[in-house]
């Protein structure tokens, strides 16, 4: 199965490696290449050399051998080829120079280790010229000594340059790339946060990075504007009958004080809590409306969770007692995170009523937390009836409630502003089963500014 790249420094890694693997074998058959098309020249040259000093089918004479070979010696410039004639007992006939070591018929190599003076690297060309007679005739495949050790030096240096010139091209392309992407990624962050002014910033010249910036900043004006006119129609709406249901209230309490005694005490108050209850939840909407705008983030300061859990704990411990239900405490010293102090009290305090609310008597609730390097994961459960899982979705949106909670007091949106408060934190919240019972887990990182 094939798997590709899925991140920046994946496709970089990848990258790197298919041209540095390019490169060496770009290198190495560049070497080899032209090593082998300087063996194929001397071949060609000292064959041409051995066949015109003895042609072929010529039956040529020691002496004569020898008068063609000082000829050529006089005639041409062949201080770079050797030759050599050999006579059947292997000993030099006459020559420009001798050979340390038996040399087969037909092409071969010399060396340094062949100690012929002036020649480091070589081809040496090996044939029956008759008579028991072997004529040699080499030449150097190296200009000047060490030639092959230079080239590979050559080599080095100039692929390595293109290397290291791709090398710092790539690494300033992925810091491009990478800062490109982390300005994208801090900009939807702050959205996600709450700060739907936060926008892209542009290099102002008008390329493809600068471009996609503006796209992508048009959609979050676009998003901003329609955040707005909800959020404005919402908020609206939640202020403009807040003053109509309190009038609405003060007039049904006034009418429940004269009508003591009266069998429409008990409507009216039933009504008067209905009021209630909706002003409840109209001052909820309002409340999750305020913290999603992340305006409170700019007063966060260190916050003691441990006097913080014992404060909620101290004022849910009355209403649990009277349903004869438990709380437990299980924290670590010395916890303490960044944070608005009224708004987490808020949040923690909305899941131990919720805990103590919706279980039934006797039942354990505990509060436990937990410090990790980065972060700090607070955990309130219960061994109560629970959420089905299919159901913990619905209960984290706004007005949903379970089948059970339908039957109860409540309005939905009691978990929604908690989670509203841990996103303002840049926490998280999950819903898991506690077996039995609920567990909500809240992960807070530690600087919550």
């Amino acid at each position: 199965m094939r798997i590709a790249p899925r991140s920046l420094r994946g496709l970089t890694a990848v990258f790197l490696a298919l041209f540095l693997a390019t490169t060496v074998l770009a290198a190495a058959g560049t070497y080899w290449a032209t090593r082998s098309t300087i063996r194929t020249l001397v071949d060609r040259r000292i064959a041409s050399e051995s066949l015109e000093l003895a042609p072929p089918g010529a039956r040529l004479s020691r002496a004569e051998l020898m008068r063609r070979m000082i000829d050529v010696a006089k005639q041409r410039d062949t201080a770079d080829l050797g030759l050599l004639l050999i006579d059947p007992s292997g000993r030099a006939i006459i020559g420009n120079t001798h050979l340390t070591r038996p040399v087969p018929i037909g092409f071969s190599s010399l060396d340094d280790e062949d100690s012929i003076e002036g020649l480091s690297a070589g081809r040496i060309y090996v044939r029956d010229v008759g008579a028991g007679m072997r004529l040699a005739v080499f030449g150097e495949t190296e200009p000047i000594d060490d030639y092959r050790s230079a080239r590979r030096q050559i080599y080095l240096i100039a692929f390595g340059a293109i290397i290291v010139v791709v090398l710092l091209g790539l690494l300033l392309f992925r810091r491009l790339i990478g800062r490109r992407i982390r300005e994208v990624r801090d900009t939807a962050q702050s959205i996600i946060d709450g700060d739907l002014s936060r926008r892209v910033p542009l290099e102002g010249d008008g390329g493809e990075f600068d471009q996609q910036a503006a796209a992508f900043n048009r959609m979050l004006d676009r998003v901003d504007q329609l955040m707005t006119e909800i959020r404005f129609v919402s908020n609206n709406i939640s202020h403009e009958m807040r003053t109509p249901l309190a009038r609405l209230r003060n007039e049904l309490s006034s009418l429940e004080n004269r009508a003591d005694g009266d069998p429409l005490q008990e409507a009216i108050a039933q009504a008067r809590e209905q009021v209630d209850d909706l002003l409840g939840m109209f001052a909820a909407m309002l409340r999750i409306a305020e913290i999603e705008s992340g305006s409170r983030r700019a007063g966060f300061a260190t916050v003691d969770l441990n006097a913080l859990v014992e404060s909620v704990v101290e004022t849910v411990a009355p209403l649990a007692q009277e349903r004869d239900q438990k709380i437990a405490v299980a924290m670590p010293d010395a916890l303490a995170l960044g944070g608005d102090r009224q708004l987490l009290a808020q949040a923690l305090l909305n899941l131990c009523e919720n805990a103590v609310r919706h279980t039934p008597p006797g039942t354990s609730i505990r509060i436990s937390a937990d410090r990790h390097s980065t972060e700090i994961t607070l955990t309130v459960a219960d061994n109560g009836p629970g959420i089905p899982e299919d159901q913990r979705t619905v209960v984290m949106q706004r007005f949903g409630r379970t089948e059970h909670g339908r039957r109860q007091s409540g309005h939905g949106l009691g978990l929604p502003l908690v989670n509203a408060i841990v996103r303002l934190h840049r926490g998280t919240m999950k819903l898991t089963d506690g077996d039995p019972g609920l567990s909500i887990v809240i992960t807070l990182p530690i600087q919550g500014g």
